[in-house]
């Protein structure tokens, strides 16, 4: 929130000292009872768009923020990337498993059924986040696709991803 002086476009806020005519005003002078007695005007702000999805300038002098969608395909890669890094890093914890295994042999070092189970569905998880962020048309939907961010599955308590 703000005060604007509407002869001059300037801004004046709340607790911040300021000089306006041949007076100064301290930090407990700058209140709302002083701002409207001088015939300022208190604006609102408005809530600021998203930054991540969108290229953003303001607020104005009403409060009011404008915005520009950024680059769909950009964004789209941006977010398939993040997703299998995602994946990549729960993956990576039990990852040992499977060298285990490979180092001794499935008969020595057989991978636990909950590990698997584990490792498929962040498998399944990620190859379906990438192909639903792939399918959207508009950033807006995009935006409201990643909303959702619990897509992955937790690693189970009885799977030690330490060795």
């Amino acid at each position: 929130m703000f005060y604007l002086d509407t002869q001059s476009n300037k801004r004046y806020y709340l607790g911040r000292a300021f000089s306006y005519g041949d007076l100064q005003y301290t930090r407990q002078g700058a209140n709302h009872e002083t701002f409207t007695s001088l015939g300022f005007q208190q604006v609102t702000i408005e809530q600021r768009p998203d930054d991540r999805f969108y290229i953003v300038s303001g607020p104005d002098n009403t409060g009011a923020y404008s915005s520009t969608a950024r680059d769909l395909d950009e964004l789209k890669t941006s977010y398939i990337r993040d997703a299998k890094l995602t994946a990549f890093n729960l993956l990576k914890g039990t990852d040992w498993y499977i060298v285990r295994q490979q180092e001794l042999g499935y008969s020595e070092a057989p991978v636990p059924a909950d590990v698997t189970t584990f490792r498929a569905a962040v498998r399944a998880a990620a190859t379906a986040r990438c192909e639903a962020i792939d399918a959207t048309t508009t950033v807006e939907e995009l935006k409201t696709l990643l909303s959702d961010s619990n897509v992955y599955p937790e690693t189970p308590d009885e799977v030690s991803t330490y060795g």
